[in-house]
């Protein structure tokens, strides 16, 4: 959501001058965020069951909370990427896999693993509602994209505490993303693909294993 990553997408098409753009959506979830709109309550709670939605609500609060310090709503600098194509007649390619099977794989996860991330959660919006309250606390700038010694260390993280839930969200989407990316090449010669800093990494190592 950093306004920074903003300024960075148009640069890199500017510089670039990719033959397509790749973004880190699937098709559904960005028709959804173009008409705004959202399940109801009890449809997202038929699909996910009574905890994930709890942990699906409590989220996007956050990236509500988050979206208002900055300015810019969360999906922003993919639906920046996908509007300076379109501008410029470039290709689009959306290479995330569908939201919903996301979403089922969150659902399946381990209960102890859904209980640690609720708990996490709830001391993210401790945090942000008392402040002044003891503990360890790094400072972020949100108008930035975080370092990449502070994403790497979160995912690492993330990764030791609830694998499961690493998984889900984080390796088996980069599979997904480096598996398009590699079908796109065989089309384009130069692609500009905008995926959040948790995904970095991990499609860069399958990206260089392939090639």
């Amino acid at each position: 959501m950093a306004k920074q990553s903003l300024e960075a997408i148009k640069h890199s098409v500017d510089s670039e001058k990719p033959d397509c753009i790749a973004v880190e959506l699937d098709i559904n979830r960005y028709n959804a965020m173009k008409s705004e709109q959202q399940l109801s309550w009890h449809e997202a709670m038929s699909k996910l069951g009574v905890f994930t939605y709890v942990l699906y609500w409590v989220m996007k609060r956050l990236q509500i909370f988050f979206g208002k310090k900055t300015g810019i709503i969360p999906g922003s600098e993919m639906l920046r990427a996908v509007e300076i194509a379109r501008e410029r007649g470039i290709p689009i390619a959306f290479i995330d896999q569908d939201i919903t099977l996301t979403f089922l794989g969150i659902k399946n996860i381990d209960f102890n693993e859904k209980v640690k991330l609720f708990w996490l959660l709830i001391k993210a919006v401790i945090g942000i509602r008392f402040p002044f309250l003891p503990g360890k606390k790094e400072k972020i700038d949100l108008q930035k994209v975080p370092e990449k010694k502070l994403v790497n260390e979160a995912m690492a993280l993330l990764r030791k505490e609830m694998p499961g839930l690493y998984k889900v969200l984080v390796e088996n989407r980069d599979r997904f993303m480096a598996r398009n990316l590699i079908a796109l090449t065989e089309r384009f010669e130069k692609i500009v693909c905008v995926i959040g800093a948790g995904h970095e990494e991990g499609i860069k190592n399958i990206l260089k294993a392939y090639m």
